[in-house]
C-alpha cells in the first residue's frame, strides 16, 4: 500500500467522525494499522491540576486505561513535563527526543502506568491547546527493539494537519451545538410568547407561552401560519409581509410592531424581526414577540415612571392610559384632552423612555408594571 492510499484510507473515517464521532475508533484502528501500533489514542490533559482523560482509544481496554491514569499526575511524568513548555496546537512530541526508552524504562512514571500497557515509546500530536487544557492524538509501540520508523512517522506527520483540523471543525460545532441548546432552553422557558416563521410565513415553533396563546385563540394557526382573529388578521399579516420583505439595499427588513387587541386578556403587543436570509427553503426568518399588556396598577406604575424616566403627573397619566387601552384615541379620551394633545405629550414619552413607537412604549409599559 503507497503512502498516498495509506493516507486517504485513514483520514476518511476522520472527516466521517465531525459529523459521527463513533468513527473515531475506525480512525484510531487504520491509525494503528498504518503505523504498526499496537495502541493508538486520543487523551486529555488538564495542565492545571495534571490530570489525564481518555476519550477514544484502540488496542487497550478505556476503562482500565482510565482507571490507571486517574491517580497520575501527569505534570511530572518525564515525557510530558519535558513537552509541555512546547505544548501547542499541531505540535508533534516523540517520546525518543524527550527521554529515550532507556532511561525511562527506571522512572516511577513508566513502572507505575506505561509499563501497565506495554509502552516503550509514544508519539503524539496536540490537536487542540488553549493554555489550560490539550488534546491529543498517540501512537505508541510496544517493542522497545523495533521503535517507530521514518515512513510510520511521516505518515503520521502528514494526519496531523487533518487532525488539528477536524477537531477544531468538532469543537466548533459542539460549542455550537451548546449554544444552540442553551437557546433552545432560554426560548422554551421565556415568559413572553415566541413564534419562529418561515420567509413565506409559515409557523414554523411557538414556545410554551406561544402555544399557550395559541390555546386561548389570542393568535392562532390558520393553514399553517400566524393569524390574528377577525379583522385585525390584516395588519398583523401586513405587519409580517414587511418585516420580511428586503429593503433596495439588500438588507432585511425593519423590525416591525403591532398593538392587536384580544377578547380573552385585552391588549398585545407583537413585535416581528426579521433574522438573516435563510440558506434553505423552510428555515427561520422572522422572530415574533407577543406580550399580553397587563392590567395596570396606576399608582406603582406612576411612581416608577416618574423615578425611572422623569415623567410628568400629565406624561404619566397619559401612560397608564395607553398601557390600559393600547389606543391613543382612547387613552386621550380617558385623560380628558384632545387626540393632538396626547400625540405631543407621546412623543415626549418617547424621548424621556427611549421608545420610537408606540407598540414598544406598550411593551416596555407593561414590563415596567409587571415588575412593580
Amino acid at each position: 500500500m503507497n503512502d498516498d492510499h495509506a493516507l486517504a484510507r485513514v483520514l476518511e473515517p476522520l472527516y466521517e467522525s465531525i459529523l459521527d464521532p463513533d468513527r473515531l475508533d475506525d480512525f484510531n484502528l487504520l491509525l494503528g494499522q498504518a503505523t504498526h501500533s499496537h495502541l493508538t489514542g486520543i487523551l486529555g490533559h488538564d495542565v492545571g491540576c495534571g490530570r489525564g482523560s481518555v476519550a477514544r482509544v484502540v488496542g487497550a481496554d478505556a476503562e482500565r486505561l482510565a482507571e490507571e491514569m486517574r491517580p497520575l499526575d501527569l505534570n511530572v511524568d518525564p515525557w510530558v513535563s519535558r513537552a509541555l513548555p512546547a505544548l501547542a496546537t499541531g505540535r508533534i512530541f516523540n517520546s525518543e527526543d524527550l527521554l529515550p526508552n532507556t532511561r525511562m524504562r527506571h522512572t516511577d512514571a513508566y513502572n507505575a502506568y506505561y509499563r501497565q500497557f506495554g509502552v516503550e515509546q509514544q508519539v503524539a500530536a496536540v490537536g487542540h491547546y488553549d493554555g489550560a487544557n490539550s488534546i491529543t492524538l498517540s501512537i505508541c509501540r510496544d517493542d522497545r527493539h523495533r521503535l517507530f520508523g521514518d515512513a510510520e512517522l511521516g505518515l503520521f506527520q502528514r494526519v496531523v494537519p487533518h487532525w488539528v483540523n477536524a477537531y477544531a471543525i468538532m469543537r466548533r460545532l459542539d460549542l455550537l451545538q451548546q449554544r444552540v441548546d442553551s437557546l433552545e432552553t432560554a426560548l422554551e422557558q421565556a415568559p413572553m410568547a415566541m413564534f419562529t416563521l418561515s420567509a413565506n410565513r409559515q409557523l414554523l415553533r411557538a414556545n410554551a407561552a406561544g402555544e399557550r396563546l395559541l390555546g386561548l385563540g389570542v393568535l392562532r394557526r390558520a393553514s399553517g401560519q400566524l393569524s390574528a382573529p377577525g379583522w385585525q388578521d390584516v395588519a398583523l399579516q401586513q405587519l409580517l409581509a414587511r418585516a420580511t420583505l428586503a429593503r433596495p439595499d439588500g438588507r432585511a427588513g425593519d423590525v416591525e410592531k403591532l398593538v392587536v387587541q384580544a377578547p380573552a386578556i385585552g391588549a398585545v403587543a407583537i413585535t416581528a424581526h426579521p433574522l438573516a436570509a435563510p440558506l434553505l427553503a423552510g428555515e427561520a426568518a422572522l422572530l415574533v414577540f407577543a406580550q399580553p399588556v397587563a392590567t395596570a396598577d396606576p399608582a406603582r406604575l406612576e411612581h416608577a415612571l416618574q423615578q425611572l424616566f422623569g415623567l410628568t403627573d400629565a406624561e404619566r397619566r397619559l401612560a397608564v392610559a395607553l398601557l390600559r387601552h393600547a389606543d391613543l384615541a382612547a387613552a386621550a379620551h380617558e385623560c380628558g384632552v384632545a387626540v393632538s394633545t396626547a400625540q405631543t405629550r407621546l412623543k415626549v414619552v418617547f424621548d424621556k423612555t427611549g421608545e420610537r413607537s408606540q407598540p414598544a412604549l406598550v411593551r416596555l409599559l407593561g414590563a415596567l408594571n409587571a415588575v412593580c
